[in-house]
């Protein structure tokens, strides 16, 4: 009978342990993230509400909404129809812009090629985009493609890519 009880004490404790390590960590990990929010928020100003979640922050303003999610890895449904998908590479981060006078994506691209780049380019000026501008500096790529309301920027090189797609109001 007496060695039970050893066992279960011998159980009990480390289990305990671990739960008081977890739940400080969780704690301390929230608190951090909520003095993070108010140093934000206050170097935006008064007017600001920042929520940080983890892989996840949201910021609003009376401009409008900025959110940057690393945690989401695909082409945003939101993006009209118009703007063609950029199907090569992995998404890393997508951030949102949605203020007052439109709104703003800006998917951030690892793992892709200068043949990819090209080939996104060919695909806007295939669904009627014009090319406002076309710079390459060594392996980087950077131009701007205008149809209507839509502006889609994309600058890149062999390591990633950065598609930014606007749409004014």
């Amino acid at each position: 009978m007496k060695n039970v009880h050893v066992n279960s004490v011998k159980l009990v404790i480390p289990l305990f342990v671990l739960l008081t390590i977890t739940g400080l960590f969780y704690s301390c990990k929230r608190a951090a993230e909520k003095t993070q929010e108010k140093l934000i928020e206050k170097s935006i100003g008064d007017n600001a509400d920042v929520d940080i979640d983890d892989e996840k922050i949201v910021i609003k303003t009376d401009e409008g909404t900025f959110t940057t999610d690393a945690t989401k890895h695909e082409w945003p449904n939101e993006i009209p129809n118009d703007v063609p998908e950029f199907k090569e590479g992995n998404i890393v981060v997508v951030n949102t812009q949605d203020m007052v006078d439109g709104k703003n994506w800006v998917v951030i691209f690892e793992d892709v090629t200068q043949k990819a780049i090209e080939n996104y380019k060919k695909e806007l000026e295939d669904n009627n985009f014009e090319i406002s501008f076309t710079t390459t500096a060594g392996t980087g790529t950077h131009f701007a493609a205008e149809k209507g309301k839509l502006a889609v920027m994309l600058m890149g090189d062999e390591k990633g890519a950065s598609i930014s797609v606007n749409i004014q109001k």
